[in-house]
């Protein structure tokens, strides 16, 4: 019988693209089955046949992670899955999913309108696709509601399949980092970013190139 080509196998409903972006955007993330399809808003059964074919396809591969339990000291040895680096043509999938996914700071600004007025808005990471970057998207708010924010982020990041490290903040903690040149705030200016909303007409103090 004729081995399949992976590449016949990925490409066949929208959780297996959510997968997929998961992975193939946060390439040294190991997580749990459980994890994962949290992540995700899978169903197990789906989570789990879809993992299957990529597992098959070895844009996947099952690894050894250590799991905290409740109550216990020692932590319990389990599988977790992460991305197969080696495989032939992670480049090219990484550059044709970014490219076909809504992955943009309009996206975030759009899934955010209904948590209040944005001041400051900025996306980096896997937004200008820098998949190992610190921080991805950095905002202030005029009425910060955390709880808000961190459920609108994660509705984004199950629609797209990307696992979004963000960083809320008021506006005087923003004005207040700049001035002291804090590291979290270098590590967004310092690399490729886009500045998506600036009612705070920040960009000289950030020395924006």
């Amino acid at each position: 019988m004729a081995e399949k080509d992976p590449l016949a196998i990925l490409f066949g409903s929208p959780a297996r693209v959510k997968l997929l972006r998961f992975f193939l955007f946060n390439p040294s993330k190991v997580e749990s089955f459980e994890d994962i399809s949290r992540r995700a808003r899978l169903v197990r059964r789906t989570a789990r046949t879809e993992m299957s074919a990529l597992e098959r396809a070895e844009v996947i591969k099952k690894r050894t992670i250590y799991i905290e339990v409740p109550g216990k000291q020692k932590k319990l040895k389990g599988v977790g899955y992460g991305l197969n680096t080696q495989f032939p043509e992670l480049q090219a999938l990484q550059t044709f999913l970014f490219e076909t996914a809504p992955i943009t700071g309009k996206t975030v600004l759009k899934h955010l309108r209904n948590t209040g007025t944005i001041e400051f808005l900025a996306v980096a990471g896997v937004f200008v696709r820098q998949f190992e970057h610190r921080l991805d998207v950095l905002l202030t708010m005029k009425k910060l509601d955390e709880n808000k924010v961190a459920n609108a982020m994660r509705a984004l990041e199950a629609e797209l399949g990307i696992d979004i490290r963000f960083a809320a903040m008021s506006t005087d903690d923003l004005e207040y980092r700049i001035g002291m040149n804090d590291k979290l705030i270098r590590d967004v200016f310092d690399y490729d970013h886009e500045i998506v909303a600036d009612r705070l007409h920040l960009r000289d103090q950030l020395l924006i190139r």
